[in-house]
């Protein structure tokens, strides 16, 4: 079941309101984004009327599709609120973002925005604020909280800082999935390499968890 946050609606709008973003979320990954909002209109069994009384745009549609994405699994809140050390924060988080990274829906939403960025590059825009610009100012977030705790110490941008450890937990499973290939790694050496990433992005800031447990 998909469930995005959205205005409060009764149970039979909010019905037909998750109905179209399945709908478009399937056809989006299917098809690209040159799907009408006819064909969700037809795939979500409603009204074309009542595809735009929910969402005025397609645009506007894509980007809660990938909004949806990034609440499903858990990427669209705080870090902050979960009082586990950095290592613990940051390692679970690790896991849950590159599992996303490496779904068919994710990998048919980058590419479908890529292939797009041409002839709509109004639509990578829309691609980038709710996906990675999101994702990386929760990071950003998390790190200027525990800066300011004196837990680590980091002395560029935190978007920069965050962005850094974002591009490493990619990783040879991300970029062997987007080629279509598979990186042949278990999921225990994924887990292995995302930790490994996280330590070695505390230790590089100094994290005084990581100094003493040394």
């Amino acid at each position: 079941m998909l469930i995005v946050s959205g205005p409060v609606l009764n149970p039979r709008s909010a019905k037909k309101r998750e109905q179209i973003l399945e709908a478009a979320g399937e056809l989006f990954a299917e098809q690209g984004y040159a799907i009408s909002m006819d064909a969700i209109a037809v795939r979500a069994k409603v009204s074309k009327q009542t595809v735009y009384a929910h969402f005025k745009t397609k645009d506007d549609l894509f980007d809660t599709c990938i909004r949806a994405k990034c609440t499903a699994n858990q990427l669209d809140g705080s870090l902050i609120d979960d009082s586990s050390t950095m290592r613990e924060v940051l390692c679970e988080f690790a896991w849950r973002f590159q599992n996303m990274l490496m779904s068919d829906e994710a990998q048919h939403t980058y590419k479908t925005s890529v292939s797009q960025a041409d002839t709509h590059p109004e639509l990578a825009q829309v691609y980038l604020n709710a996906g990675p610009k999101t994702t990386t100012d929760m990071v950003a977030e998390y790190l200027g909280h525990n800066v300011e705790k004196g837990v680590i110490a980091i002395d560029i941008n935190l978007r920069d800082a965050a962005l850094q450890l974002l591009l490493m937990l990619h990783g040879k499973a991300v970029y062997w999935k987007y080629l279509g290939q598979d990186s042949g790694e278990s999921d225990e050496e994924r887990r292995v390499y995302l930790d490994r990433c996280v330590d070695l992005f505390l230790k590089g800031y100094d994290c005084q968890e990581m100094a003493s447990s040394s």
